[in-house]
């Protein structure tokens, strides 16, 4: 597969599409589609944390479980949830993009997923999880056994292959990140793997854009040009909150940004 170099060799591997599609990008073209709450280590622990989250977090906020566990996944604690993006712009910037710094020798990859066509297949095929899809109910309804520890089969409305769940967009992250989620249910292996089970290549709903290692800083900088950047796409309160007190208070030298004595 021939990789990306530029911004601009990115758009045109998108042109043509149709159909509702979502991106994904990853820093390390290695990446295998599973959430962090079931990998590794943390499948022993990560419901466990996130129920007391959720609890911890409708008691200060009452926000509803949804909420709660889309600001557990965008702080890092495990989830069973995985982020996708109706933005191929912002999916680009996580493909480049390595806060940690683990990955920057490495290719990226944007994975550009067909919606439509997965979520016809779970319907075409009498999935439980498209009825999911269809009635908030009972998503919500599944969401709260979860959290309460009980058994989520309900009946024919539980969730066996992973669903599309637009975000609820009362965290500013995710409205600036055009932000959805693919949740995992009864089934924990990785989506290759789940397809696999079910006799479907991968490829049927998924195409993948591997960018090159050695392109990365020139595409964050064509971004940035764009608005997209660590301190949009994150919110970077920090920042905002140091803009404000050199604004207000001045520079550390007695003046503030007109150059005027701070009083």
């Amino acid at each position: 597969m021939e990789k990306v170099q530029s911004y601009d060799q990115y758009i045109e591997q998108l042109d043509g599409r149709g159909d509702v599609i979502v991106f994904r990008g990853q820093a390390n073209s290695d990446f295998v589609l599973i959430p962090s709450g079931l990998r590794g280590d943390h499948v022993a622990t990560a419901d466990d944390q996130m129920f007391r989250f959720v609890d911890e977090m409708k008691n200060l906020f009452d926000f509803d479980e949804l909420t709660c566990i889309e600001i557990a996944q965008h702080f890092a604690l495990p989830t069973r949830m995985l982020d996708f993006s109706y933005s191929f712009d912002v999916a680009l910037f996580f493909a480049c993009h390595d806060e940690k710094g683990r990955y920057m020798e490495n290719d990226g990859k944007v994975y550009i997923f067909n919606k439509s066509r997965y979520e016809k297949y779970l319907k075409d095929a009498g999935k439980l999880s498209s009825q999911m899809i269809r009635n908030n109910k009972f998503l919500y309804e599944w969401l709260q056994k979860y959290i309460d520890k009980e058994p989520t089969a309900m009946g024919k409305r539980g969730v066996d292959m992973p669903i599309f769940i637009d975000a609820t967009r009362q965290f500013d992250r995710l409205s600036m990140q055009k932000g959805l989620f693919l949740l995992w249910g009864r089934d924990e292996s990785a989506f290759e793997k789940i397809l696999e089970k079910e006799g479907v290549p991968m490829s049927y709903f998924i195409d993948t854009i591997v960018i090159s290692s050695e392109a990365k800083p020139g595409i964050l900088k064509a971004l940035q040009q764009k608005h997209l950047c660590e301190d949009t796409l994150y919110m970077n309160g920090a920042k905002i909150r140091e803009m404000v007190q050199r604004i207000k208070y001045g520079d550390g030298n007695g003046r503030n940004d007109n150059g005027k004595e701070s009083v």
